[in-house]
């Protein structure tokens, strides 16, 4: 309680320093949480004894509860809170959200591990929703929502299905459309056009404007990358002595033109996992996805090495600490406050940099 700033309730309720043998004496009802592991063995957590420790193990649920399965993080918080309520103390924003949760007469404290699966398969992002302290009727919504309304939907091998970045409203499409402007590099590369399209349908669907957000085109876009036989070529020359892999891609480069960009993307990836090359993607090789579908460019643009390079693109380096690290600061500088005007002045070293900067290769 020292180190916290403990509300006017709690600063003068009573609170036992449990030693382990008096921790020992209590019964399981003083637990939030008894948690039965797979190797028969009883773990004992969130000690509600007195208003003291009930407050605290509310303030610690609150830091630790992402490391509890979810029916855990439900039985702790369900008790945590009748405790809180019973000592007249307040407890946590968290507690509150998830408490809020239960069905009504729920009262037991006790988990058997490994009996999380049906929850797992209804796994959803809760990092946002318990941020904002949601209430039982926003949980019930998210869990409610179809897949369409998430920006990525992943099924797993074992059956798990990991739904992540919520779209229920146009709010949520623009927050989803800037996340990905900002960290698409630091998504899987399989990932990027799921996340970009599911983001540009909901987009469309709602009427909402997503322009400031280039890279969304760049992963999603509906037309031909003009620069798609050059990445063929370079993964042939990747595969030099690998003759049906390279007879493979020139029935590839026959189809363009013949398919949509769409179904020769899948096709692409599901050739280069085949052969290999999915290990130099954003390493000198462009993914799948991006080598198919064009980047739609507005205003500004440029084609350096095979690829096109827009002001979004610029800006979105010069918000990179990388480029200060490669160039120097007064570069950098410069660079974010004229991005266009200083790269068209620079010499095709430091250009070809800059853009490999923008895709990820450096």
């Amino acid at each position: 309680m020292t180190k916290l700033s403990a509300p006017a309730e709690v600063q003068r309720a009573a609170m036992q320093v449990l030693s382990e043998a008096e921790r020992a004496a209590l019964g399981d009802s003083d637990f939030g949480l008894v948690m039965i592991t797979k190797r028969g063995s009883v773990l004992r957590r969130f000690p509600v004894n007195d208003p003291g420790n009930a407050w605290l193990s509310a303030q610690y649920f609150a830091a630790h509860h992402t490391k509890l399965a979810m029916p855990a993080r439900m039985a702790a918080a369900g008790t945590i809170k009748r405790a809180c309520q019973a000592y007249g103390v307040p407890a946590s924003g968290t507690v509150d959200a998830y408490a809020a949760q239960l069905e009504l007469g729920a009262s037991a404290n006790t988990y058997v591990e490994g009996s999380e699966g049906a929850w797992m398969l209804r796994k959803i992002a809760t990092a946002e929703l318990l941020a904002k302290q949601a209430s039982a009727a926003e949980m019930n919504a998210l869990l409610e929502m179809p897949d369409s309304h998430f920006a990525l939907v992943v099924h797993t091998v074992d059956g798990e299905v990991i739904r992540k970045y919520a779209m229920p409203d146009a709010e949520y499409v623009v927050k989803a459309a800037a996340y990905f402007d900002k960290y698409a590099m630091q998504l899987a590369p399989e990932h990027r056009h799921r996340f970009a399209s599911s983001v540009k349908a909901r987009a469309h669907e709602l009427g909402v404007a997503v322009d400031h957000a280039s890279l969304l085109d760049k992963w999603a876009s509906p037309s031909w990358n003009g620069h798609v036989q050059a990445h063929l070529e370079q993964r042939k020359s990747l595969l030099p002595r690998n003759d049906p892999a390279r007879r493979v891609l020139d029935k590839l480069a026959a189809a363009v033109g013949e398919t949509d960009p769409e179904t020769m993307a899948q096709a692409l990836a599901t050739f280069d996992h085949a052969t290999g090359l999915s290990r130099y993607y954003d390493r000198g090789l462009t993914d799948a996805f991006a080598s198919t579908m064009d980047k739609a460019a507005s205003g500004w643009s440029t084609e350096i090495d095979d690829e096109t390079l827009t002001e979004a693109d610029l800006r979105k380096v010069a918000s990179s600490s990388r480029l200060k690290s490669y160039l120097g600061e007064g570069f950098a500088r410069q660079f974010a406050e004229h991005p266009v005007e200083t790269f068209e002045a620079l010499p095709t070293s430091e250009q070809v940099l800059i853009k490999q900067l923008a895709m990820g290769e450096a």
